[in-house]
């Protein structure tokens, strides 16, 4: 458990640079760009994200699960990926004259011609990185993704100054692409992997298939509103529908940082050893929400100063979804470890039954609700689709390790009393503001603070398990900081 938590918090600071990357670039690009031009790209990454998602019938997850991984499966699962992503350009370049006049935008043409290229060059860090994250050799890692990260956020925001407009993004990927498969070469330079294998690709297709049912089905759900909001509205609703989203996932990207990243192959550890998956299943659900719960519940009442400071004063109307979003989000608290948990156990067959149950239906929701109302009735239908999917996702895990209600809620009440005690503050004083509840920068700082503090009261008076995961953390920070060369064979054991 040591090495876990060692290669936990190594995965971790990856992860929260790499964000704090991202989210410098999105508060940076958000000021220079308007919400239409940032349209565009958010709906050319809808359209790629339906099309990379066929490219996950051949996953690498497949590489981090697999009992015994021979050499002719990695070559394999490289062969089937490569011929996957071919596929996907040659329909994606034939469809870019279609798609271009679909929505009136010349410039979709090089975009897509920029990011077909990309799509072959990922391919050397995706293999590479999937057999690193199987032997949780994290300090490799971590240089090949800091690398790709600066890379691709120093270029989107030089171009976009330089006027790119939306081709900034193209560029970047472009840019992270090349740097991130020189850097995986060079960090583990095992060329082989990439020779051409037909003999094994049976196992392969075998696990993607449902793997990459799943994908397809979780990214056409994921991608419908920002398609239907460019074509039927503007690219600019499609804008303000991202940005919304991705206010609200700052709780998720903030929260868990580099945790799932090392879930699956903990987990899958843990069930080639035969060991059960339920106590730290429960476990995981017991710190999240600690976490998540208080998060989602400011967020919905501090939305207006938290939109002002990430995005600038161009993105007023993401305010009001978000508060909606947030809240529908409280019920989101195990989506991020019922895939690996259910992967671990080589379930990935009922994985996809339950895609099946819930995306479909959601994307139906979803579609009638943009159709009937526009962006404000997107966002409320997400007050069903999440709790909706919540419940499903969760009943094919209880299922599979026989827990029950009872367990669900003996782990949660104690995070539920926190996440109470953090809202009290806040909602507080936004309620003294009146009923727009908009918060000055300088009654969000004392709000924050308030929720801070009721929040630390709630974990100290319920005596969260989270307080004992934090006293690790910081142990493990004294232990490791700076990161001394004698931990490298820890954790790539």
């Amino acid at each position: 458990m040591t090495a876990v938590r060692r290669a936990l918090l190594l995965s971790t600071a990856d992860r929260y640079f790499t964000f704090a990357s991202n989210f410098a670039v999105a508060a940076a690009v958000s000021r220079i760009l308007t919400p239409a031009e940032i349209g565009v790209s958010v709906v050319g990454m809808a359209i790629l994200g339906i099309a990379l998602s066929v490219r996950e019938f051949a996953s690498s997850t497949f590489l981090i699960q697999r009992e015994v991984l021979t050499r002719e499966d990695i070559r394999a699962s490289s062969t089937v990926m490569l011929v996957l992503t071919a596929l996907i350009v040659a329909v994606l370049l034939a469809a870019t004259p279609a798609l271009v006049r679909a929505y009136g935008e010349e410039r979709l043409g090089a975009y897509f011609h920029i990011v077909c290229a990309s799509l072959f060059l990922d391919l050397i860090a995706i293999q590479i990185v999937s057999l690193l994250r199987r032997e949780m050799a994290y300090v490799r890692i971590v240089i090949i993704d800091l690398a790709g990260a600066v890379v691709g956020a120093l270029t989107t925001i030089v171009l976009a100054l330089s006027g790119f407009s939306y081709m900034s993004f193209a560029w970047a990927w472009l840019a992270t692409s090349v740097v991130a498969g020189v850097i995986s070469l060079a960090v583990h330079p095992q060329p082989w992997i990439f020779k051409p294998c037909f003999s094994h690709w049976h196992g392969v297709v075998r696990f993607g298939g449902y793997n990459g049912g799943i994908a397809l089905l979780y990214k056409v759900y994921d991608t419908i509103p920002y398609m239907l909001f460019g074509w039927i509205l503007s690219p600019q609703a499609a804008a303000i529908f991202s940005r919304s989203l991705m206010i609200c996932q700052l709780p998720n990207k903030l929260i868990l940082g580099g945790a799932m990243s090392v879930i699956l192959p903990a987990f899958s550890e843990q069930a080639r050893e035969g060991r059960s998956l339920k106590e730290p299943y429960l476990h995981a659900l017991e710190i999240i929400t600690a976490l998540y719960w208080p998060a989602f519940l400011v967020l919905a009442v501090m939305a207006e100063p938290v939109v002002q400071v990430v995005l600038g004063g161009q993105w007023h109307e993401v305010a009001p979804l978000v508060r909606v979003i947030a809240i529908a989000s409280l019920f989101s608290f195990s989506f991020e470890v019922n895939y690996p948990v259910m992967v671990a156990m080589g379930a990935i067959r009922q994985s996809f039954f339950r895609a099946l149950a819930t995306f479909p239906a959601s994307a139906a929701i979803l579609i009638g609700a943009i159709l009937v109302g526009g962006l404000h009735m997107a966002a409320w239908s997400t007050l069903f689709i999440i709790p909706f999917q919540a419940v499903v996702s969760m009943s094919f895990v209880k299922h599979r390790l026989g827990i029950s209600h009872f367990d669900v809620l003996l782990a949660l009440w104690k995070s539920g009393v926190a996440a109470l005690a953090s809202a009290a503050g806040p909602l507080c004083i936004a309620l003294a503001l009146g009923a727009d509840w908009r918060l000055s920068f300088g009654h969000a700082v004392v709000a924050g603070a308030a929720a801070l503090a009721g929040w630390l009261v709630g974990l100290k008076v319920t005596k969260h398990p989270l307080l004992e995961e934090v006293a690790h953390v910081a142990s493990a920070v004294r232990a490791n900081w700076p990161f001394r060369t004698a931990m490298t064979p820890v954790l790539e054991k």
